[in-house]
């Protein structure tokens, strides 16, 4: 592909960002970062280092978080008159002045102590600015952050419990900028209209917003559908559920898997079996009775005690085993041990709890959307 008009999609998990490239101001630079974009480097990485009210950095880092093989590192173009404004793209480097390889980052505030002072301080190397898609940097400086060693290495502010992925990176032209976007619309069994769109799901970048999901073709940057009222999509390889506030369907699937066995989430057969349920009118209660009446809790917790579903909710909402006082205080609370409520009662309301947003990341994949089969 021609690169005239020097725009640059990253596709990721939170949505698509569009970058301006500056070669005229830093050629070494941007043709560094093209030489990454055009070798499909960027597939499959992650946005590793996110600073609320500073910048989110990527480009190195996998989706297994292993390092991978750079080119040689560049000399620093920081001397340009180009600053580290508040959306523009920026090369990441250690104490070392030439140093930057594939690594990048996004400026989400204005940064001026970033900017070449002297040889002596010589800052970052800008090279493009974000045209389209700040929401979505936005959205990914609000995630949720940790400090994690990661096979050996300590990374401070890394996004967790949801990945910041970069699902691709390309460049384009203007004419491919002006190819539309385009949907059929069909309605499944239960009467859930889903946009079905030609084309894999990495072919697409999608934002969620409370106007409703914008789809954007990544061969058509600038003409993306907004869909005010539909929240299932489907591709040639994988469907995805919006409908993921805790009221939704998709949502209340979600917190109801995440508090019995958070790692179904990443099972889409798993997760459109019980979907349907949800989708059917059936309730957090009725899903959850059915679960524990086809003997679901009990493979999971390993018995049908109260104790024992008291210990399996406690250990995927807080993330630790329970003691036996614990779980014999939270059992006190169902029919059976001195309590009031039913055993699906008792799990309908665990799922329902902050906690259990908080452990699933219901607010990240409410960005990123849940697969389903």
């Amino acid at each position: 592909m021609s690169n005239s008009q020097n725009l640059v999609l990253i596709n990721t998990n939170f949505g698509p960002v569009t970058i301006e490239l500056y070669p005229d101001q830093a050629p070494t630079t941007v043709a560094n970062f093209l030489q990454y974009v055009d070798s499909n480097f960027y597939d499959g990485t992650l946005f590793h280092r996110v600073i609320d009210q500073f910048m989110i950095q990527g480009g190195g880092l996998t989706q297994s978080f292993q390092q991978k093989t750079t080119y040689a590192p560049i000399l620093l173009e920081s001397n340009t008159g180009l600053e580290n404004d508040r959306g523009t793209v920026a090369m990441a480097r250690t104490n070392t002045a030439n140093s930057a390889t594939s690594q990048f980052f996004i400026n989400t505030v204005d940064n001026p102590f970033l900017n070449y002072q002297s040889a002596s301080s010589p800052g970052y190397a800008v090279f493009g600015t974000v045209v389209d898609g700040m929401d979505v940097v936005d959205s990914i400086s609000d995630t949720q952050t940790i400090t994690a060693r990661i096979n050996g290495t300590i990374y401070q502010n890394f996004p967790y419990p949801t990945l910041v992925t970069i699902f691709s990176a390309d460049r384009y032209t203007l004419a491919d900028a002006l190819l539309p976007t385009t949907h059929t619309t069909t309605i499944n069994e239960y009467g859930v209209t889903i946009a079905t769109y030609t084309g894999s799901r990495l072919s697409y970048g999608i934002k969620a917003k409370d106007t409703g999901l914008t789809v954007t073709r990544i061969d058509g940057l600038h003409s993306g559908e907004v869909l005010p009222d539909i929240h299932r999509l489907a591709f040639t390889d994988k469907k995805m559920a919006f409908d993921l506030a805790p009221a939704e369907n998709a949502g209340k699937a979600a917190l109801f898997i995440g508090s019995i066995a958070d790692n179904f989430l990443n099972a889409p057969t798993a997760v459109g079996t019980i979907l349907s349920l949800f989708d059917q009118g059936k309730s957090l209660i009725d899903v959850s009775q059915m679960a524990i009446d086809l003997g679901l809790t009990e493979s999971l917790a390993g018995s049908r005690s109260n104790a024992d579903l008291a210990k399996l909710l406690y250990k995927n909402i807080i993330g630790a085993e329970a003691s036996n006082e614990i779980a014999n205080a939270l059992a006190a609370n169902m029919q059976g041990s001195g309590g009031s409520l039913s055993q699906a009662e008792f799990l309908a309301s665990a799922a329902m709890l902050d906690l259990n947003q908080q452990q699933i990341g219901l607010i990240g994949l409410q960005s990123t959307g849940l697969e389903y089969a």
